[in-house]
């Protein structure tokens, strides 16, 4: 009986030394996970803008058709459609890595936030009742029960204005 008890004594350790050590193994996956996450969202967002940078042009026509969709011509409606479906899919990965718990509740907030800024621009407000229906359901509620920022997100073209609206000092002599 003593050698039966010492067995399952032995065994009874012996799982809970795995279960342990499971536990710290999937909390090592779960930190590579996220960390691959990380990695591959920057790489995403850092590939979509370097494309704007790069080409003058294509920066400038992004920021233009924020402002006013019904505006561009149809070269231009065709060429910034594609980079906004590309913004919003990159946006929509996010939202749901966001609901599976891989984003720390900080990243998302921050990204939150200009996801939500740039869906309230004009131009992309124009944009998007042609382009809802190429977005999941989960993800359309999200951006349309939004609350739209207050101070908003601004192109470059409305923060030049703004600075040349603020006066310079003028030096003493």
């Amino acid at each position: 009986m003593t050698l039966e008890l010492l067995i399952n004594l032995l065994t009874s350790i012996g799982v809970i030394i795995s279960v342990i050590f499971l536990a710290i193994e999937i909390k090592k996956n779960t930190q590579a996970v996220r960390s691959n996450f990380y990695d591959s969202f920057a790489n995403s967002n850092r590939e979509f803008l370097n494309q704007l940078i790069m080409d003058r042009d294509l920066g400038k026509l992004f920021e233009k058709g924020t402002k006013s969709w019904s505006k561009l011509n149809e070269e231009d409606k065709r060429t910034s459609n594609f980079l906004y479906i590309q913004m919003f899919r990159i946006w929509e990965n996010l939202y749901y890595q966001n609901k599976m718990k891989v984003l720390e509740p900080w990243l998302w907030v921050s990204n939150k936030n200009t996801i939500i800024s740039y869906f309230y621009l004009e131009g992309i407000q124009e944009w998007w009742q042609i382009r809802r229906q190429s977005f999941s359901k989960e993800f359309v509620q999200f951006l349309e029960t939004s609350i739209k920022p207050e101070n908003g997100i601004k192109v470059i073209e409305d923060l030049l204005k703004s600075n040349l609206m603020v006066e310079k000092p003028t030096k003493k002599v």
